[in-house]
């Protein structure tokens, strides 16, 4: 569920004893698992109750999947 905008977040990963940049594009996974989210999309109601929307279907069918024997997707 990629945005509309193309919209990218600017990440900061530690490195030894600095950092490296990673851009995300908007709605995929940042490097610390959660979704990368940009500005317009964070400001939109609506765009904001579609994705926790849809991350509440993910969690929902990952615990009928581990219910079921099977384990995540």
């Amino acid at each position: 569920m990629t945005c509309k905008h193309n919209g990218t977040e600017t990440y900061y990963v530690p490195r030894g004893f600095s950092h490296r940049e990673v851009e995300v594009r908007c709605g995929n996974t940042n490097p610390f698992g959660g979704r990368a989210i940009c500005d317009k999309c964070a400001a939109n109601p609506a765009e904001m109750r579609r994705i926790q929307q849809h991350e509440q279907n993910i969690k929902a069918d990952n615990y009928a999947l581990r219910s079921a024997g099977w384990g995540e997707m």
